[in-house]
């Protein structure tokens, strides 16, 4: 293995492998933050806000999809995770990655002896490509019907492992607004019945990419619209939503596009648990997904 390549191994593994409870132990002069923790995942659409000035959050989990494509089959196993850091109370800096990542595809093909289909398994280990990014949340919500607003600039970086590299810099843009509200002939019947009145939101993500292949640099572009709602407790949040995270055409991999649903649970203000699960909805999409995740959030 190469120098650089040792470099990028130390590199992705601090980054990801180190929990936030070892974060913690390690810096310690971080303390925890006193405001409640927001995360992106694990919905697709991004939150309207940032971590704040002088905060680090880190957001990891584990994810699985199953996706058949004719008579093969193709799981992946993944450990995204995102890093979060504030340098103003609008603007942070990000770094995410699929992380640690194996493709196991199955392959059935026809025997020669036998009306039967051998059965044959191919599986990918590596390191996933790293994207670096900024956030900047420019328009605050308030009592009105206005919606928070926050903007995304991203680029993928191709420095994975060559079985798993992308092709070049890929660019994004991503632009959220965030609306949130109570419905009263829903949440009044609730109340009178001596129950927790739970705030709704809708988030809706528009946004486009410059992705690359061996031959050929083509634009795509992404949409996500999300529903959510505190449920039992403040701490407890479901959200069902549709995301399409490829638009573009067949030639360059097709619409990808999933219907997911799932929850978070604040174990307090600081850390937080969070499952999802997806269903395709193209045929580009893979079949079926599940994720869990784990967040946690420092202030200096």
């Amino acid at each position: 293995m190469t120098a650089k390549k040792n470099r990028m191994w130390i590199l992705s593994t601090f980054f990801s492998v180190v929990p936030p409870i070892a974060l913690a132990i390690v810096l310690p002069g971080l303390a925890l933050a006193q405001v409640p923790i927001g995360t992106d995942r694990p919905d697709f659409v991004e939150s309207s806000s940032t971590v704040g000035a002088g905060a680090i959050q880190v957001e990891g989990s584990f994810a699985f999809d199953t996706e058949t494509t004719g008579v093969d089959n193709i799981d992946t196993w993944t450990t995204p995770f995102l890093l979060r850091v504030g340098v103003s109370n609008s603007w942070e800096l990000r770094l995410e990655s699929d992380w640690f990542t194996q493709y196991r595809v199955t392959e059935q093909t026809p025997s020669n002896s036998t009306s039967k289909l051998n059965t044959r398994q191919i599986t990918t280990n590596g390191i996933s490509d790293f994207s670096i990014g900024v956030k900047w949340s420019f328009l605050p919500s308030d009592e009105s019907s206005r919606p928070a607003m926050a903007a995304l600039v991203h680029a993928d970086l191709p420095i994975g492992s060559a079985e798993l590299r992308g092709f070049g810099v890929r660019p994004s843009f991503r632009l959220v607004a965030e609306w949130s509200f109570h419905i009263p002939w829903i949440d009044g019947d609730y109340l009178d019945q001596g129950g927790f009145r739970g705030d709704w939101g809708i988030a809706v993500m528009p946004g486009f990419q410059f992705d690359q292949d061996e031959f050929n640099r083509y634009p795509s572009g992404l949409f996500g619209l999300v529903i959510s709602r505190s449920l039992l407790s403040p701490r407890f949040r479901v959200f069902s939503e549709m995301a399409f995270e490829q638009i573009t055409r067949n030639e360059y991999g097709g619409h990808i596009g999933v219907i997911q649903t799932g929850g978070t649970f604040l174990l307090n203000d600081w850390w937080q648990i969070d499952s999802a699960v997806a269903f395709g909805l193209t045929d580009n999409a893979p079949n079926f997904g599940i994720t869990f995740g784990l967040s946690g959030l420092f202030l200096r």
